[in-house]
């Protein structure tokens, strides 16, 4: 299937559909006066981190210089002049602990090892995708789980439980929730995110099916830090053709309104297929994402996995010069700064390679295989083994994507 220009649509501009009846939520960005002043206080963190870290003042500041140079060309550019402030804390991605926080200052201290090694605690992993279910009622155009969907399931709430606290007692600060559908499973989530003890960030990644008012608030007790919901398309006809459903649009679109009412962090996952990819298109998409009052949005690229298996899929060149182009002028140009902060993993991955295989991030999909990231499907090692004791995490070494060296 291929996403094709719907002329007749009258939702291009807002990319809202009037049977939803929805008014403008504004972003909850910061900027201005109060972003200078988070800006302060992060740098103390980091500097008082990384005393702790050293105990030397020119080894500290060596080493913070380098890791915000690294940070910078992670970006492009200078650090993006703003960031999202809900219910009292400020986030920079959805990939980064919210600030103030214990697990922020644990993220810092992470970073820094990978910079200069220290003796201080830092975290095996940033970031542990996880799988918990195969079940998913969509058939969605790009499905890198389209193998595994559906079948018997893998593990039961409880292994999947300790596979979470044992990837919690080796340090990580994020687990992000997938599947299939992972709210068809929605007592097994809460399950999963409540367990006493374990303090940790914890992103439920779906597409919207199932995240109404009362099942947002759910998670949000639960311990949820937030929502990352994939929409692919501004216009409703398109994305429900892309999902294989005629209700996703409505699902992905109330799922957001849901969460952001609930007082979790929202996130859109935007898929940006070759037939997608025209600055208008991106540009429709971004005044979406900004009436919807999102946090954030990624920007993915499509891979040949999974649906996509042996399909002419991948970006050209001239496509995600596009996109990088996209990328840099919606985070950098003033006249944006009320727009959501935009993440394009695939601008640091061409120049810094990929922060996943194991490095800051690892995923396991829903068949139990540990693999590299959700499109570098490895199958490097089963999580099973992890549970029965048979492998340790701190041995697992899978080495970056073979894509991105």
């Amino acid at each position: 299937m291929t996403q094709q220009t719907s002329p007749a649509s009258k939702t291009e501009e807002t990319g809202i559909s009037p049977s939803l009846n929805l008014t403008n939520a504004p972003v909850p960005v910061v900027t201005g006066w109060e972003r200078r002043w988070v800006d302060i206080r992060v740098k103390f963190t980091f500097l008082r981190t990384a005393m702790q870290c050293y105990r030397s003042p020119l080894k500290a500041l060596a080493t913070i210089r380098k890791l915000l140079q690294f940070k910078q060309a992670m970006n492009g550019r200078k650090e993006i002049r703003r960031c999202i402030k809900v219910e009292g804390k400020y986030y920079f991605s959805m990939y980064i602990p919210g600030y103030p926080s214990a697990l922020f200052n644990q993220y810092i201290r992470t970073e820094l090892n990978y910079i200069s090694p220290h003796k201080q605690p830092v975290n095996r992993l940033q970031v542990l995708q996880l799988a918990v279910t195969n079940r998913c009622p969509l058939k969605c155009e790009h499905c890198f789980e389209w193998d595994n969907l559906n079948r018997e399931e893998t593990f039961s709430t409880e292994q999947l439980v300790q596979l979470v606290k044992k990837f919690s007692r080796e340090g990580c600060a994020q687990f992000h929730l997938t599947g299939g559908e992972p709210m068809v499973k929605l007592a097994r989530l809460t399950e999963i995110i409540s367990q006493p003890g374990l303090k940790h960030e914890y992103y439920i990644l779906s597409s919207g099916l199932n995240i109404t008012e009362e099942n947002a608030l759910r998670l949000k007790k639960a311990g949820a830090t937030g929502v990352i919901i994939s929409l692919d398309h501004f216009d409703p006809v398109l994305h429900n053709l892309f999902r294989g459903s005629a209700h996703a649009y409505t699902h992905a679109v109330n799922a957001i309104c849901s969460a952001r009412k609930a007082g979790l962090v929202t996130a859109l996952s935007l898929c940006a297929t070759r037939s997608f990819i025209t600055k208008a298109n991106l540009w429709s998409y971004a005044k979406l994402a900004r009436q919807l009052g999102v946090c954030f949005v990624q920007v993915l690229e499509p891979k040949a996995v999974g649906h996509y298996q042996d399909q002419p899929v991948l970006l050209t060149a001239a496509e995600t010069d596009l996109l990088e182009r996209f990328y840099l002028d919606i985070n950098f140009d003033r006249a944006c700064r009320d727009y959501p902060v935009f993440l394009y993993h695939g601008y640091h991955q061409r120049r810094l390679g990929c922060m996943s295989g194991g490095k800051r991030i690892l995923y396991i999909d829903s068949a139990g295989h540990i693999d590299a990231c959700p499109f570098c499907q490895t199958k490097s090692y089963e999580a099973a083994a992890i549970i029965s004791g048979r492998l340790q995490i701190k041995d697992i070494q899978i080495g970056g994507c073979p894509a991105y060296k």
